[in-house]
Formats: structure tokens, sequence, C-alpha cells
């Protein structure tokens, strides 16, 4: 039987202002506006909206939250003081990724989990059952997403804009912080973070908030951008997307994710050996930037190889806008993986010569903030 895909606040928006809407992981959402191309260089030269209401938004509040959280989550929780937040990779026994995520602190014992939309519901029952194993005791778990809405304000002009509509305080928000804000409309959070490579905030508000917000933002200067150039724009910026770079079959080690980690803090956590082995052993293949050296673009499970010898996969693939050639995020022998290497792609035309690059492909504005403070180093949920 089939389920029509459920609609955000905002779709009667979408549909106004002319967008091609699609089914991702259950959500009717709007995959593109005026072009791919267009609403790509929006989100790097100007300010670009997109409606993430489909990202699932969990609430764990309780007296044994922070403990909870810290044996469910390979990052170090207690690191978070109200009005920060982290990225990480919730795993499985075996290391895999179930998720990679953002996890808000709103106050003390109060947190927001942002999951993928692909993985709410594995999310939530693997959430629950970890609970029930390690006798949380007095911390209650709350889907959110039902009755919210969630807009990413993306590029340049974003912090002027935000300040401008929401307030002049989230002008001081640094890099992965977050704010609480009480309205006659209800609770909003607004946090500095995104999925771009660009300088940006994303903003969770009651659903029947949704579109004057939305339209508010419009009004200050701002365009809608959908999912293709969300895609391209992330993949631009090195960020994985779960179901191509993460995967329960894939550590976050291999995908270069370390730095979400903590190995060795005192609280266990699934995952944690099987993480530590690999980390003492080393990873046989690792996730990489390769840029084509001949016309063409990469895409998707094509294969890598070096002279006849397969060596890896092309994970993401593009055409990037920004650099005007093919682009893609593969995972490839460790043996093979040193920048500056030659590789090829196995395209339908035949082999793409390409080299293996630094990640990000296009540097991220974002770096110039975190001097007013983050422990995190880059990224969002997806």
């Amino acid at each position: 039987m089939n389920t029509a895909p459920r609609p955000t606040p905002l779709r009667a928006q979408h549909q106004r202002s002319g967008a091609r809407l699609v089914d991702f992981a259950g959500w009717e959402l709007p995959v593109q506006f005026t072009g791919i191309q267009a609403e790509h260089r929006l989100v790097r030269e100007q300010v670009g909206l997109f409606d993430v209401s489909h990202m699932g938004r969990l609430s764990l509040r309780g007296a044994g939250t922070e403990a909870f959280l810290d044996s469910l989550l390979p990052y170090d929780v207690q690191r978070l003081s109200p009005g920060r937040m982290a990225y990480t990779v919730m795993c499985n026994d075996s290391g895999g990724a179930i998720d990679d995520l953002a996890v808000y602190c709103l106050a003390p014992q109060d947190y927001l989990l942002v999951i993928n939309a692909s993985r709410a519901t594995h999310d939530l029952s693997w959430i629950r059952d970890h609970a029930t194993r390690t006798d949380a005791g007095d911390v209650t778990i709350v889907d959110r997403t039902p009755g919210e809405a969630m807009i990413a304000v993306q590029g340049p002009e974003a912090e002027a804009l935000v300040a401008a509509t929401i307030g002049p305080e989230s002008k001081e928000l640094g890099f992965f912080r977050c704010l609480t804000m009480t309205t006659e409309q209800g609770e909003w959070l607004v946090s500095r973070s995104g999925y771009t490579g660009e300088d940006g905030f994303e903003i969770i508000c009651p659903a029947a908030a949704a579109r004057d917000l939305w339209q508010q933002l419009q009004r200050g200067g701002a365009r809608p951008a959908g999912l293709a150039a969300r895609d391209t724009l992330r993949l631009e910026a090195g960020l994985c997307l779960y179901g191509n770079e993460l995967s329960e079959q894939i550590t976050p080690l291999e995908a270069g994710l370390e730095w979400t980690l903590a190995l060795d803090k005192e609280t266990d956590f699934p995952g944690r050996e099987a993480l530590r082995l690999q980390r003492q052993k080393g990873v046989r293949r690792r996730l990489l930037g390769l840029r084509l050296l001949t016309r063409g673009i990469p895409r998707a499970q094509q294969s890598v190889v070096d002279g006849a010898r397969p060596v890896g996969e092309i994970t993401s693939g593009t055409h990037s806008p920004v650099l005007k050639q093919g682009i893609a995020m593969a995972y490839v022998d460790e043996a093979h993986a040193d920048c500056g290497h030659r590789l090829q792609v196995v395209g339908r035309g035949g082999g793409l010569e390409a080299e293996v690059v630094e990640l990000p492909f296009v540097p991220s504005r974002v770096k110039r903030r975190r001097k007013k403070g983050t422990t995190q180093k880059k990224g969002s949920a997806t």
C-alpha cells in the first residue's frame, strides 16, 4: 500500500513559488525552484532559504539525560553547556554509523537531537531500546517533529537577514551555538549552523509561525532553494550524506569523522571497542575527494580504478558550479589515497581521469567564525 508523502508546514508556499515537489524520505519537499545552478550561486553569493522541516527533532529531558546521552553517543556530552551544540555520529555495536546528528544543549538536563528524516524511525527505536537497556531512569523522549517547522538560512548575507528578522541577539551567536527565544507564537530555537559550507542559521519554530517567517525572510531579500542545490553545496563543502558516505557498514573513522568522537572518555557507548580497535589497526579504506581532469560528471556507485585494478567506489558526484568541473567523494583503499595520486572513474564512456584532492573542494566560510568559540570542526545533520 502506497502512503502519500507528508507535507511540511510550508508546502503551500512552495506550490505558489512553482517548486517541483518530490518524495524524499517520506516527505514532500521541493527539489528545485528556479534551477539548480541559480539556487547554488544564490547561496554561495547572497542568501538562500531551505525548508528542512523533514529533519527529525527529538527532545530528551529529565534528571538523567546528560548521563544517558553520554552512554548513547561517542561525543563527550559533558562538554556541552547550555547554548552549545555538537555534531557527532551515533554508532551500532560494531562501530557502524546508525546516523549522523546534531545534539543541542538547551538547558541543564534538556537536550535536542536533530536527526536525518530517512533514519528517524530507526533512530527513535534505537534510542528507546538503549534507554531500556541502560535503565535510564528519569529521561523523557518526545518527538517534536510534527508540531514544528525548520528553516535553514544560508549564505554570506544570512547574518544580516536573520538579525533583522529575528533580532540582533542572533548576530552574536558563534558557530555551533544556539539560542532559545520565547515569543507569542511559542518557543523558537535559532542556531548558527548549516549544511552548505556557508555562514548560516537554522531556525526551529512552531508550525503555525512558519509561513510568516518564510515570507519575512523573502521580503528581506532571501530566495528559496531546493534539495538539489543543497546536495551540490554540501558536496562542494565535503560534507557527508547519510546513505552515501555513511551507513551501518561504514564507521566514522573511515569517513574521516574521528574529530566527532571521544573514544577515550570514561563513559562506555555502543561501538566504542570496535572503533578503538579500528583506530589502533588503521582503516583499510578512506573517504576522499576526487577532481576530474577530463570532462564528465562522476556518479554514485561508479568504480574507481588505478590502471586496471579496482581500488574504490564513488559515493557522491556532481558537476561543481563553482569549480566548473566534475567532483566526487569516494571510498578508496588506503594505499591509493594520497593527495595528488591519479586514478580513473569508470563512467559510461570509459575511464575518466581524476586526481585525489583534500576536502573540502570549496573553502568553507564557516571557518572564519570559529574563533568565536566551538568544539566542532564542521558539519551538521542532513
